[in-house]
């Protein structure tokens, strides 16, 4: 574990840095097309979950970087477009079978930064060398694999499953592996498949060659969920990464159980940082955040006052000497304090799935 002391005086350079997810490489994550010699590993993710009444809004942004020492220089131009890449595929394991799909802008991330910016508590001593603490940085019946209505929204292309038993793991695996999404660990494909997760395999197709290191366009999942969740074991042992994620919601998260999950707030990494607007009005949220919740009928309450605002960092998470994906025994989620969350109105199943011939909407 690292432990790193520091002044007030430099207080606010340090946070800015340190919940400034930098792309951090990990491999095996992101899969790249057919014939690409060189891998892709994952970047730093952004996410962002607006949560209420069983209702779920997941906006996930995938990074990645080419490992450029598997291409020859032609291959790569002096501005760091990579030549031939235009595409590439990941996964995405979630609880239920959603019910809609968008592509979002990727300013919302830049504006949730700047809204929930974070930075010492204290006003500087006169001298400004006040020391802060430390920042402790089985065959079984129905074995079977369906696939759903594939959906396609902006550059996206999504193809949901849902396998279960031994034998519906195998074949997930074997389509997974032909499509270009990778080998899946076997403890990882049997962990989701106990959970009785769905997976979304997805593809992200560009016009134009893409840059050596970048990130796609958020894509916004809309599903049902008795409480928040990120995909986050899929990870496991797939090299380290960083994760920025905030979650907006009318009730109070107990923070002290997500930590569990090797992420924390401003304040647990050290309790002389702060972030701005944890307790807010919806109103003010940023103009491109409000824009995602604003037509779902599902938040409306949401919509109606006052929200928390959540800014979570998991920094070197699966690194060597981070925190351990391994460890986890369940994928995260979040819990309200006191366990006084509102009600769903009406009972969420996590494997709940859409009427017989209803496709899942796009914008």
């Amino acid at each position: 574990m690292r432990v790193l002391t520091y002044s007030i005086a430099t207080a606010a350079a340090l946070a800015a840095v340190v919940w400034l997810a930098a792309p951090r490489a990990a491999s095996a994550c992101i899969h790249p097309p057919k014939g690409f010699i060189a891998p892709i590993d994952s970047g730093s993710q952004r996410g962002l979950i607006f949560f209420d009444n069983g209702r779920q809004e997941l906006i996930i942004q995938p990074g990645y970087r080419v490992n450029t020492e598997k291409l020859e220089r032609a291959e790569v131009t002096d501005d760091g477009i990579v030549k031939g890449l235009k595409s590439f595929a990941w996964l995405v394991p979630l609880p239920a079978l959603p019910d809609s799909y968008a592509e979002a802008e990727a300013t919302l991330f830049d504006d949730l930064q700047k809204f929930t910016a974070v930075g010492p508590r204290l006003p500087e001593d006169d001298n400004g060398e006040r020391t802060l603490g430390p920042v402790i940085f089985d065959d079984s019946e129905g074995d079977s694999v369906e696939f759903f209505e594939v959906v396609k929204t902006g550059a996206y292309t999504i193809q949901p499953i849902k396998a279960q038993g031994e034998l519906g793991g195998k074949e997930l695996a074997a389509w997974l592996k032909d499509n270009e999404f990778g080998e899946v660990d076997e403890r990882i494909l049997r962990f989701y498949l106990l959970e009785n997760y769905y997976w979304l395999a997805i593809k992200w197709k560009s016009e134009a060659d893409l840059p050596a290191d970048g990130s796609a366009k958020p894509l916004q999942i809309s599903f049902k969920t008795p409480k928040p969740v990120y995909p986050l074991k899929i990870n496991d042992k797939r090299g380290e990464f960083d994760l920025e994620l905030w979650l907006i919601t009318r009730e109070a998260v107990d923070m002290t159980k997500s930590r569990r999950f090797g992420i924390a707030t401003a304040e647990q990494y050290d309790e002389e940082l702060f972030q701005k607007n944890r307790e807010t009005g919806y109103v003010k949220l940023p103009e491109s955040v409000r824009k995602l919740a604003d037509p779902v009928e599902g938040l409306k309450d949401l919509r109606k006052g006052a929200v928390f605002c959540y800014r979570f960092l998991g920094k070197d998470l699966d690194a060597e000497e981070g925190f351990d994906l391994g460890l986890l025994q369940e994928d995260l989620y979040f819990e309200f304090e006191k366990n006084i969350a509102a009600k769903p109105k009406d009972e969420v199943k996590p494997d709940e799935t859409r009427p017989e011939g209803e496709e899942p909407k796009t914008d």
